[in-house]
């Protein structure tokens, strides 16, 4: 915890992430990088030199599972935490490929939902291998360098989108919500495990077994690229 704490402390000086007086919201899904976030960034007002403020955002999009859980687990962090109930799943089921236009979706939702609730930052639980993935799909399918970013602000609305684990290993994610037993839920998403993200997190994990230490070069390139 305290390592994991450390990086995201360096990850905030170096991208600027949290200012003073900020009011942030994050987005929970129940996955085990949403509550490493919520676990770090609770921890993180105890001696970040900016005080801010925090509340927890479910988004349950149809999806068939449990709150409570995460309810008692916020309380246990002393975060608020509200449970946003949507439904486009029949627009998804008219896609091919739903992924893309399923988080186009939540990201909005998301984003007004914070400006509702007078937030003016978005904090999302992307890792080192979700920037990766999402590099390595843009390139693969879309013919286009894309990466995404510590901190963007967007166009519409005054919330501005975080990402304070950019740059943690998912596998030390993955250790710290075993070692601490946090109730991660299983995606209920219907195509979990056969979308492009997962071939490309194969063929990072492939890459990374023929050539040790490549993830750590691929890091350090988008590193200076940002």
């Amino acid at each position: 915890m305290q390592r994991l704490l450390g990086e995201l402390r360096k990850a905030d000086q170096a991208y600027g992430l949290i200012q003073p007086g900020d009011k942030i919201m994050i987005g929970v899904s129940g996955g085990k990088d949403s509550l490493a976030l919520c676990a770090l960034l609770s921890a993180y007002r105890r001696f970040c030199p900016a005080p801010f403020s925090l509340e927890a955002v479910c988004l349950k999009i149809g999806e068939p599972f449990d709150t409570a859980p995460l309810s008692a687990f916020m309380e246990s962090l002393h975060l608020p935490f509200t449970v946003v109930e949507e439904d486009f799943l029949p627009l998804l089921e008219k896609e091919k490929s739903p992924c893309s236009l399923c988080a186009r979706l939540r990201r909005g939702i998301l984003l007004r939902q914070a400006e509702a609730m007078g937030c003016n930052k978005l904090a999302l639980g992307h890792h080192r291998e979700d920037v990766m993935e999402t590099y390595l799909m843009s390139t693969v399918f879309e013919g286009r360098f894309y990466a995404l970013s510590p901190i963007r602000q967007m166009e519409k609305g005054n919330v501005a989108v975080i990402r304070p684990l950019i740059d943690m290993k998912e596998g030390s994610i993955a250790a710290l919500a075993r070692r601490m037993d946090w109730p991660v839920t299983k995606n209920p998403c219907p195509v979990d495990g056969k979308t492009k993200r997962q071939e490309m997190k194969d063929t990072l994990r492939d890459l990374e077994q023929r050539f040790p230490g490549a993830l750590e070069h691929f890091q350090s390139a988008l590193q200076r690229e940002r």
